[in-house]
Order: C-alpha cells, then sequence, then structure tokens
C-alpha cells in the first residue's frame, strides 16, 4: 500500500465527535490500496476532544458489475473476497443481503468471513423476531442452512452487486457480468456521488 504525503488543512466545521468549532484540522492522502486501486483517507482532528473522526473514499470507479461465485465446498470458503464500499452482497439461501450505507466501510476477507458476517445478522433479526411463529421459524431454518454451509455441507451462491465495479471475488470460478442500467438504479452506493457533467452550465461557486 502506497500513500502520499499528508496535507493538513484548518476547516470550520463543528467536530463530529463533540460539536466544538474552532480547533478542527482536516488531515488528508491519497493512497493506492491493493485490489481497490486509489483512495482518499481522511482525519478531522479535533484540539477540544482530541478524538480523530476517520474515513476513506474509494476514487476509482469502473463498469457496474454483478460478481456471482457458487460455493460447492469447504475449500471455497476460502475465496478472498473484496468488498468496497459501494458493493451489495447476497446469498439468497439464506435471505441475506447486506446493502451499503454512508457508514460503510470497504474489507478483504474470504466467503467464510461473509458467513459469519450473515450469521451475526441473522442472531439479530432472531432476537428482533423470536416472538413471531412464522418468522421465528423461518430464520432458524436460514441458520440451519447457516451450518451446513459453515461445514462445505452444501452449496450456496455468493452475489456482490457493485454500481462502481470496485468489489472482487477472487477465485476460478466466479461468473462477472455487467449490471443493466435498471439494476443499477435500484442499488444504493453507499456514497454520495456527484457528476462533474450535471454541473455542466451550473453557476462557479
Amino acid at each position: 500500500m502506497c500513500a502520499a504525503p499528508m496535507k493538513a488543512v484548518p476547516v470550520d466545521t463543528p467536530c463530529p465527535m463533540c460539536r466544538a468549532t474552532g480547533g478542527i484540522t482536516l488531515l488528508t492522502t491519497s493512497i493506492n490500496v491493493p485490489y481497490f486501486g486509489d483512495a482518499l483517507e481522511s482525519t478531522l482532528r479535533c484540539s477540544a476532544c482530541r478524538k480523530p473522526h476517520a474515513d476513506f473514499m474509494i476514487l476509482s470507479q469502473k463498469e457496474p458489475t454483478r460478481l456471482s461465485f457458487r460455493c460447492e465446498s469447504a475449500d471455497d470458503l476460502l475465496a478472498r473476497v473484496i468488498r468496497s464500499n459501494s458493493g451489495t452482497i447476497r446469498i439468497p439461501e439464506l435471505g441475506f443481503a447486506a446493502e451499503p450505507t454512508p457508514l460503510s466501510e470497504s474489507f478483504v476477507s474470504n466467503v467464510e468471513g461473509v458467513l459469519e458476517r450473515a450469521k451475526d445478522i441473522l442472531l439479530t433479526a432472531l432476537d428482533w423476531h423470536g416472538d413471531d411463529p412464522q418468522k421465528r421459524a423461518l430464520l432458524e431454518h436460514y441458520l440451519a442452512q447457516h451450518e451446513l454451509f459453515m461445514n462445505g455441507r452444501a452449496p450456496f451462491t455468493l452475489i456482490i452487486d457493485d454500481p462502481y465495479g470496485n468489489s472482487a471475488i477472487v477465485a476460478e470460478r466466479v461468473e462477472r457480468r455487467g449490471l443493466t442500467p435498471e439494476e443499477v438504479a435500484g442499488l444504493r452506493t453507499g456514497m454520495h456521488v456527484i457528476d462533474k457533467s450535471e454541473l455542466a452550465g451550473a453557476d462557479e461557486p
């Protein structure tokens, strides 16, 4: 991972932690991250509470892409998974979908790690909906399926939809295709993006 020299700039904005004004410094540096490409790391430092607030933004943008990987054995659980902060992960057999939010972070894991994240969500849903017999039965079914998947005893499909094409599954049998405009329109991006072409003709600030 290569990083450029960090730049520090005073900014006139409230601290996101303590809401104090004044004494806020923004530090930024550009980084080239394996699998993700160029990225911008920024940190707000507050002289009042001393708590840093960090953010990480991927700068590269590729074609909208769907990645699909059919996991059929325990060895497939070791396949590397790179989820950018604009990627939506799905495991249809578990009724699982993890959509990005403005607070989503990129991560590098493997299929097993994604399954562990899915289990956490299923257990949380069970806590919330355990009093509903129908939902409880469905969630318990998903958790039983999860155990089979974690042991490589049943096949399942891992899907990542990324409107900016920055996610990846590193395995031989990964199927890749472009997303249609309709599919892209139905995805969350997890970040606010401004298209410069939309600003053409607008007044300069």
